[in-house]
């Protein structure tokens, strides 16, 4: 389904943060598809390289800022991640950005283009004390993830 055709009921959802209730109305996962641009490689310096989206035109955004698990389609092959979308508030940051870290995946994607399929969200965005208490947290985010995506919890109709 088109970002252009949702409907009032999986907007509320997504602006809520519930992914999983917006795919069971969509029948599939919610995507978002962009290019990927070079950003501050700060993720890179923390131990968790992200890829930066811009979005296409298309991929309007309508998802609460926050963590969430996805599956990543790159030229064909699909990857876990997890995804961030929000303004990066312990950098003081005020603009919004979609960041995604791809696990198991090692390759230069600058100016590729990828989709997510957002599976889940797993909190909120949040203001950390200092980079080490967000590097933490990044991999707190990343064992969950891993273990939610591969315990096939989620329907397989949301990851393709």
């Amino acid at each position: 389904m088109s970002n252009k055709k949702i409907s009032s009921k999986v907007r509320k959802a997504l602006a809520e943060g519930k992914i999983k209730e917006a795919n069971g109305f969509l029948g599939n996962a919610y995507s978002l598809r962009g290019i990927v641009v070079k950003g501050q490689q700060l993720g890179r310096v923390l131990g968790y390289p992200t890829a930066n989206l811009n979005l296409h035109e298309e991929s309007r955004l309508f998802l609460a800022n926050g963590v969430y698990a996805v599956n990543i389609t790159i030229d064909g092959k699909e990857y876990g991640g997890m995804a961030n979308i929000g303004i990066r508030p312990t950098l003081d940051q005020h603009e919004l950005t979609v960041e995604v870290n791809i696990f198991s995946f090692d390759g230069d994607i600058y100016g590729k283009e990828i989709l997510l399929h957002f599976i889940e969200r797993i909190r909120d965005e949040k203001k950390f004390g200092n980079l080490e208490e967000l590097k933490d947290q990044l991999s707190r985010d990343k064992e969950h993830i891993t273990e939610l995506l591969s315990s096939g919890v989620h329907s397989d109709t949301y990851t393709k």
